[in-house]
């Protein structure tokens, strides 16, 4: 976070999204230069499940399945990230 609160870095990336690490370059770009609010987490993590990963189904998980996964978690864990970077 810049000075202002607002987000100055962010790296996405997913794994078990794809073949390999996935990084998420658009659900990144939605927080840039925003303050990390609870609808900006949101929109962020949905730009990312759908536009920066595209997973397979197979025995374990179907894509619909392991994309909704990626959007819950991406969340739960820039909450978590922005938590810390405020010393909460």
């Amino acid at each position: 976070l810049d000075k202002k609160g607002k987000c100055d870095d962010v790296r996405m990336v997913f794994l078990s999204a794809g073949d390999g690490p996935l990084i998420g370059h658009n659900g990144g770009a939605a927080l840039k230069g925003q303050k990390p609010t609870a609808e900006a987490i949101r929109a962020a993590a949905e730009t990312a499940a759908a536009d920066d990963i595209d997973p397979g189904s197979d025995i374990h998980a179907s894509a619909e399945y392991r994309r909704q996964l990626s959007r819950v978690l991406a969340q739960r864990t820039l909450i978590q990230a922005f938590d810390r970077a405020t010393g909460g």
